[in-house]
This record gives structure tokens, C-alpha cells and sequence, in this order.
């Protein structure tokens, strides 16, 4: 997964990716709810984000999350994951997961 890069206080920014398996090929996310968490890696109390992602295409599995200004009000270095949870919860998985998070780099604003 990529680095992101937002401004502190940015809103309405739309981040689009596609989950994928290790080997590559796209997680089904049919029947799945996805959740996007961001904060200090290895500190879950840090939460800036604990939202539901949004599912653009479940075959393909693609989703989206957008900015709050709540969510890019701090600026600093986050981890990120989205986390999968299928029919009755049942199945939870994180995205990445060999990889670890990826990183979210909210820049502080010039003026």
C-alpha cells in the first residue's frame, strides 16, 4: 500500500484503493463491512479515524474513505488498515497484513 498525504484541517479528500491478497489479486468484499482505522502505530487509544470505509466495487474490492477535518486535524506520521468483517462477524481480517500498515503523513498547514 502507498503513503498518503493530506494537510491538516484538509476535508473531502477521497481515498480509493484496492485490498488485495497476498498473491496479488483483489479481496472479494461481497457480504463484507469494511472499517478504515488510522492512528500511532501499536497504541489503539490514538484513533484519529475508527470509521466504515465505503464499498465502491465488492468484487473488484475496491473501497474508499473520506476526510473529515476532525480526522486531519493533528498533523503528524499515522498506520492505517482497513479491517473486514463478513456476514455475523464470522470472519475478521486486516488489510495489510503481511505487510503491516500503511503510512498516513497529515502535513501541518502553512498558514
Amino acid at each position: 500500500m502507498a503513503t498518503y498525504l493530506l494537510t491538516q484541517n484538509d476535508a473531502g479528500v477521497v481515498m480509493t484503493t484496492t485490498l488485495q491478497n497476498a498473491d496479488g489479486t483483489a479481496i472479494d468484499l461481497t457480504d463484507a463491512t469494511v472499517y478504515f482505522h488510522c492512528g500511532a502505530e501499536g497504541d489503539p487509544d490514538s484513533l484519529i479515524v475508527d470509521a466504515l470505509a465505503t464499498v465502491i466495487d465488492a468484487e473488484a474490492g475496491r473501497v474508499s474513505y473520506t476526510w473529515t477535518a476532525d480526522d486531519t486535524a493533528e498533523a503528524g506520521e499515522y498506520q492505517a488498515e482497513f479491517e473486514l468483517q463478513y456476514a455475523a462477524g464470522t470472519v475478521i481480517r486486516t488489510v495489510p497484513s503481511r505487510s503491516g500498515a500503511f503510512k498516513v503523513v497529515i502535513r501541518p498547514e502553512v498558514a
